[in-house]
């Protein structure tokens, strides 16, 4: 792979051999050597582009391109990896003449931008043959600012090993944002890259099943690394800030996730993952770190792991609402709870990990109202199954009715003049069974 700093540098390959090629020609008529123009720039990346009109202002010098388009290269499926209806260089005079190209300014209108990554770890802003090699024009260059106006950023990977295109990763819509500090070789080779910096801010953006909208986000490119620092988004009623970023030094792109959110309204949040009538309300507060390998197949996030906390406050469980147990146990919960149904509860809070698409928490505690209930267990991400124990603990101190509730419930214990019983939660997030063990 000619560079790693994958995202800054693909977007401006296409325009930087556009200008180099075009810069060639300066004082002849630029569309009448449009052909000879994209032939070489071909020859130079081994790509395929194509540009449909092109317009310089000579003082200052300023190329103007029309119609931009970067085509895949097999095996990627047919399409573009970079289609700009306008792009705009400004570029310094006198290094033109000497041979180098440094750009002052470039902007990118209305950019269409997909990133592919077929299983060999190959992307499709690069030839699998390479370029072939060609006379040295231009030596190396520099862009001093890049800027992208209402953008669309796609990232996807194809599916091993049939090579077919396989669902979006990663997806930002109505991008804008500058970036700067950016140095680059137009033949791909010799001296290293410097890092890249800047802010973008995207209308929507979404990672696998997680969508967000309104992001704001410094960035920061590495030559193996891409990462959104100090983002902050709105999600589902609530917002999430945080630390994202993308190493691709190997086959396999990686990622880790470093975040906090706020007010996540709970309905909303499980529909991406299990559609249907909600499995839990409430609004969640959190924190979570999160990596794992982007694969090359249908579940790309498959392999995501991570830990963290998490708290909701005042929700339901509704799979729960006719179960029998909970019925029986609303004649225990506070005055604040009246009219509520038998799942509603106050705070909802634990810890958790992530692996192999299940959720593993090691403590959960739940106040339904007057009922405490601490348990430990799992349950699947993906719909499967749900395996919880522990213990409910009625908070008021019972009286006669201790000994009398006892009797209904077997092993149940009395501590401090407070019933505790053992309970256990199976089934599915769909539908869940609470049952009391006897």
């Amino acid at each position: 792979m000619v560079s790693s700093l994958k995202v800054a540098l693909a977007v401006l390959a296409g325009a930087i051999v556009v200008a180099c090629a075009v810069g060639w020609y300066w004082m002849r008529n630029p569309d009448r050597y449009l052909p000879l123009a994209m032939a070489e720039a071909q020859k130079r990346t081994g790509l395929q582009i194509a540009v449909r009109h092109v317009e310089i202002r000579y003082f200052p010098l300023r190329v103007r391109v029309y119609g931009l388009e970067i085509k895949n290269p097999k095996p990627f499926p047919a399409g573009d990896f970079l289609k700009a209806p306008m792009l705009e260089a400004s570029v310094e005079w006198m290094p033109l003449l000497q041979g180098k190209i440094v750009i002052r300014s470039l902007v990118l209108n209305q950019p269409e931008i997909d990133f592919i990554s077929d299983p060999d770890g190959l992307w499709n802003f690069q030839n699998p043959a390479g370029p072939k090699e060609q006379p040295k024009r231009f030596s190396a260059g520099s862009i001093a600012s890049l800027t992208v106006k209402n953008g669309v950023l796609l990232g996807s990977n194809l599916i091993d090993p049939s090579d077919r295109p396989g669902p979006t990763i990663l997806e930002l819509r109505d991008l804008s944002g500058e970036l700067r500090q950016i140095h680059f070789h137009p033949h791909g080779q010799g001296a290293p890259l410097n890092a890249i910096q800047g802010r973008l801010a995207a209308a929507t953006a979404s990672f696998g099943l997680i969508h967000t909208h309104d992001l704001r986000s410094d960035v920061r490119i590495l030559p193996l690394e891409l990462t959104f620092k100090n983002f902050e988004a709105k999600t589902y009623r609530g917002k999430a800030n945080g630390d994202l970023s993308l190493n691709f030094q190997g086959k396999k792109t990686t990622f880790q996730a470093k975040m906090q959110i706020s007010g996540i309204g709970m309905p909303y949040l499980l529909a991406e993952f299990s559609p249907g009538p909600p499995k839990m309300t409430g609004m969640m507060d959190g924190k979570l770190n999160a990596a794992g390998e982007i694969a090359h197949t249908s579940n790309p996030l498959a392999g995501m792991y991570g830990n963290g906390t998490v708290t909701v406050r005042q929700g339901q469980l509704p799979g729960i609402n006719q179960n029998v147990s909970m019925k029986q146990m609303e004649r225990f919960r506070t005055s604040a709870a009246a009219g509520l149904p038998p799942s509603a509860f106050s705070t909802f809070e634990g810890d958790m990990e992530l692996k192999n698409q299940r959720m593993y928490n090691r403590r959960i505690g739940v106040d339904f109202y007057g009922i405490d209930v601490d348990g430990t267990g799992s349950m699947s991400l993906t719909g499967g199954p749900v395996e919880y124990r522990g213990s409910a603990t009625i908070e008021k101190k019972q009286g006669f009715f201790t000994n009398t509730f006892a009797r209904w419930f077997k092993g149940a214990k009395e501590k401090d003049g407070r019933l505790m019983f053992p309970i256990r939660l199976t089934g599915t997030l769909a539908h869940p069974q609470f049952a009391v063990v006897h």
